[in-house]
């Protein structure tokens, strides 16, 4: 409970201080009182859904990974160095998370875990909190790797809070600037995620790292798309409790 708290203090901290730079040099004209009242609102539904996945779903892996943590003790390489172990948890993170992401845009059952976050007409911090109960549970897994790779329960609270913070800065509702090129070679930016939501066909799935991306064809360079000033960002489509949900 306390790690979750934490994330949520993060989240709204973060995101408070980030949303001075939105004001200052928006890529898109957000109403932000009229949207404020209806992303908290997703936001809160969000906090309730990871309650629900730490004593769910996180009980039910821990049960699961009895028999892959014999394996991995197996190989030795809980003798390496904790740095190297973090490092390799987190890459592996990474990975499963673009797998999971990819995934969900793939077909028109998975992409159900995944509606709701793409509901959201306007790009900006608050908006990135949207996210069902089935693509919550989905992406847990993707942070099974810490556990089994011995990585103590104070980093991976670090990790939390560095991911409460990336998702509102990926989000961000900034015009692009000549250092995020630079960045983006290895740490997703927000006009690299941005294109994620304005071109549906389904590109830059990564979360932090841009290497799947770039690996895997999935890489949609922001120096080289046209982003028209009237496109909007989402789908055009009712929210409703199923897809709230995500089923």
């Amino acid at each position: 409970m306390k790690t979750i708290l934490l994330y949520w203090l993060m989240t709204f901290s973060s995101g408070v201080i980030l949303w001075l730079w939105e004001k200052q040099d928006p890529l898109r004209l957000v109403k932000y009182k009229s949207e404020f009242l209806k992303e908290f609102q997703a936001a809160s539904v969000g906090f309730f859904y990871m309650l629900i996945n730490n004593y769910v779903t996180w009980m039910v892996l821990t049960k699961v990974l009895t028999f892959p943590k014999e394996i991995v003790e197996s190989t030795g390489i809980l003798s390496f160095p904790l740095w190297v172990r973090f490092v390799t948890a987190f890459v592996l993170k990474e990975f499963v998370y673009y797998i999971i992401h990819r995934m969900q845009h793939a077909n028109e059952y998975t992409w159900l875990t995944h509606k709701w976050h793409h509901s959201s007409q306007s790009v900006w911090w608050l908006a990135a909190q949207r996210s069902s109960l089935t693509s919550e549970m989905l992406y847990t897994i993707s942070v099974i790797w810490f556990p089994l790779l011995g990585i103590p329960l104070q980093l991976m609270t670090i990790v939390s809070l560095h991911g409460a913070f990336q998702n509102n800065w990926i989000h961000l509702n900034v015009k692009s600037q000549p250092w995020m090129r630079i960045l983006e070679w290895i740490y997703v930016t927000p006009r690299f995620h941005s294109l994620h939501h304005y071109d549906m066909r389904g590109r830059n799935f990564g979360d932090s790292l841009t290497i799947f991306d770039r690996l895997f064809g999935t890489y949609l360079d922001p120096d080289t798309y046209h982003l028209d000033e009237n496109q909007s960002a989402g789908i055009d489509e009712p929210v409703t409790v199923k897809m709230i949900v995500g089923i």
